[in-house]
């Protein structure tokens, strides 16, 4: 693997870094994979090892020229100059943005591919953090639509430009459509461009099909905000729920305890599919709560519903967990530590976790594995919530 030696000065460098020199030097090497956060992993040689390099905009088994942007501790990042040998699954972009945008990481990399590295990113978390933990990986859930999925997006405004920041910066990419909005909310963005007033400071908005099917928009912070309380896929969102529910029916537990709830997504399909159910769910977002309350008393469930507005934190201090079920659908960042370990100390015969980021899945349950090793992996399965991104939804259910 060839090396040109830096023609710039190093002051992108990790201070005390031994990799410093290697700052804008050119090398060549091939993509092995791609990892959490949508970049392509390569390897180069340094003296007598290899360094992990991250290059974004690559795809699996292609060839590349790159040059090394930033140097980390063990790690290096860089930026692509050449493109010398195409992978079989590379394409063109379909969107005319996706060049500088920094919305999607994925577009010119096919959607079979797409989902082959998604479910490779799972396996190979699941190998360094549960190694020992024997699951079988049942074939992903794709998207019905891989472009104009999305039922809600967040754009930023700075004076007269509307779009999303470009890759690497704060940047506006000013934009006319958005090829994963779902079409109602893409054609609005001219629209709603010539409405608002030129900002002087960074703004944002988010533009949504609500639950009535009615295109809206608000500032970020604005009265609306919080009552995005659905997946934003619809179609790949039923599918995970039907999933949930078939999963939870067999079961068909008396008794469930629900983590982070939202404004019940999962609840009132659980509470309609058994009649003898009782669930205590935890929300800490009163909009989604209040949503949810009201929604209760039309369908009269609420003596078999009780909803906390409240921390998950402060609802395990307080409340004693279903030694039947405990059902979570945690934010990006996982469970905090206080909150796996009350759902290890509820010693439930069934655990159903749905996590939007397979770092801090695999981290959980590692932590729980650890603590109880008589569980096992009974379901896991990746729902393609975000085509053309490194995103994706797992669920997995751990049964005694």
């Amino acid at each position: 693997m060839k090396s040109t030696k830096p023609q710039h000065s190093n002051k992108q460098s990790k201070r005390g870094s031994a990799l410093e020199s290697l700052l804008h030097s050119e090398h060549t090497a091939e993509i092995e994979k791609l990892v959490v956060g949508g970049q392509g992993l390569a390897r180069i040689q340094y003296q007598d090892k290899f360094l992990v390099v991250f290059i974004p905009r690559t795809a699996p088994q292609e060839q590349v020229r790159f040059r090394i942007t930033h140097v980390e501790k063990n790690h290096l990042q860089a930026e692509v100059v050449q493109v010398l040998r195409p992978s079989p699954s590379r394409r063109e972009a379909p969107c005319d943005y996706f060049t500088n945008c920094g919305g999607c990481s994925w577009q010119h990399i096919t959607e079979t591919e797409q989902l082959k590295q998604k479910e490779l990113i799972l396996q190979d978390l699941f190998k360094k953090f549960i190694p020992d933990v024997a699951y079988e990986l049942l074939p992903s859930v794709s998207s019905e639509n891989s472009f104009h999925y999305r039922n809600r997006i967040q754009l930023k405004q700075l004076g007269t430009e509307l779009g999303y920041f470009r890759r690497g910066s704060h940047e506006i990419v000013d934009i006319n459509h958005c090829l994963i909005a779902e079409k109602e909310i893409s054609d609005r963005i001219p629209e709603l461009k010539q409405k608002l007033k030129p900002a002087k400071e960074l703004r944002k908005f988010e533009l949504r099909i609500n639950h009535l099917n009615q295109f809206e928009h608000y500032p970020i912070g604005g009265d609306g905000e919080g009552l995005s309380f659905s997946q934003v896929n619809n179609k790949v969102n039923e599918k995970l729920v039907a999933t949930a529910l078939q999963l939870i029916v067999q079961k068909n537990p008396k008794s469930l305890s629900e983590l982070y709830a939202g404004a019940g997504n999962f609840t009132f399909p659980l509470l309609q599919a058994l009649p003898d159910l009782h669930i205590e769910s935890a929300e800490m977002n009163p909009k989604l709560t209040a949503f949810a309350t009201e929604k209760l008393k039309n369908l009269k469930l609420q003596k078999r519903l009780f909803a906390f507005t409240t921390d998950c934190e402060s609802f395990v201090q307080r409340r004693q967990l279903s030694s039947e079920v405990v059902f979570l659908d945690p934010p990006r960042a996982g469970c905090s530590e206080q909150v796996i370990q009350k759902i290890i100390h509820s010693d439930a015969r069934t655990i159903l976790y749905i996590s939007c980021h397979p770092v801090f899945l695999a981290r959980d349950l590692h932590k729980i594995f650890a603590a109880k090793p008589d569980y096992r992996l009974t379901h896991t399965q990746i729902f393609d919530m975000f085509p053309q991104t490194d995103h994706f939804e797992t669920l997995v259910m751990l049964s005694k």
